[in-house]
């Protein structure tokens, strides 16, 4: 009974010390996201040397390498990916990394960096580039696949180039650098088989799309919105130039297209011609 008594009275004692230190933990590590929104290298290495935890979450699950990308604060970046931080991560509201935000913020030091801790975000790298005219991104990730050719896969590279030649303004020297990195363009589809396929599909539920042929290029348009370019991978399936993760894949019978295969990420519908 007093052993009981002994390690309850321990604990009780315990307990705010505990809590203390926990308190004591977190308020090293607002500071470090404060730090890290600043800019201020010498801070965040400070804090880091205290005990700051350089993956702590904060809201939605970001990090203070979430913010230092954000902001493009390089020199953060880099003191932050030195102690470990995990370029991985994404928070829980937009599915986003420190990638996503040093691309959308066009922080070209800050891509670089974070690439040359993890090539994971290579592709959103060279199509964020190509896509958007970009030629520095493009000059990245085509620096990174000098030294790996297997980092990007021909279809993926392939996309790129598309982007690129369909781009306006166009810029040759993107165009360029795909092509020393492997892109070769799609193969043409004779301009009868794209007609065959123009019309309009309906799925049941799911979306209405009609298909247009023009200057030898199918397009994809729904109602109220600009039609969408489409690029081959063979005669039956294609994907739109500036989109991920869709494809168009026809259904032929008879030699006549009767529908379409449209998937979304992992989901799939038929959409029928009308």
């Amino acid at each position: 009974m007093k052993i009981r008594q002994t390690l309850l009275l321990l604990g009780l004692l315990l307990f705010p010390l505990a809590l203390a230190a926990q308190d004591a933990k977190q308020a090293l590590n607002d500071q470090l996201w404060e730090a890290a929104r600043k800019g201020d290298a010498a801070a965040v290495t400070s804090l880091l040397d205290k005990g700051a935890d350089v993956n702590a979450k904060f809201r939605y699950g970001s990090t203070a390498l979430f913010k230092a990308a954000e902001r493009g604060n390089t020199e953060v970046v880099k003191v932050l990916l030195a102690r470990g931080a995990d370029v991985t991560v994404k928070d829980t509201f937009y599915g986003a990394s420190a990638m996503t935000w040093a691309l959308q913020n066009e922080h070209f030091d800050v891509v670089r960096a974070l690439i040359e801790k993890s090539t994971d975000s290579i592709d959103e790298i060279l199509l964020s580039g190509a896509r958007g005219t970009k030629l520095e991104l493009v000059r990245i990730a085509t620096d990174k696949i000098a030294t790996d050719k297997g980092l990007v896969k021909p279809e993926v590279l392939m996309v790129a180039l598309e982007a690129a030649v369909t781009s306006e303004p166009k810029n040759e020297e993107i165009i360029a650098l795909l092509k020393k990195a492997g892109a070769v363009p799609p193969s043409a589809i004779p301009v009868t088989v794209l007609d065959s396929y123009v019309g309009k599909y309906k799925g049941d539920p799911g979306p209405e799309l009609d298909l247009i042929q023009k200057d030898g290029r199918l397009f994809a348009q729904r109602a109220g919105q600009p039609p969408v370019a489409l690029m081959a991978f063979d005669r039956v399936t294609f994907q739109p130039i500036a989109f991920d993760s869709i494809s168009f894949k026809f259904k032929i019978e008879n030699g006549k297209a009767v529908a379409i295969e449209f998937k979304q990420g992992t989901n799939t519908t038929l959409l029928k011609r009308q």
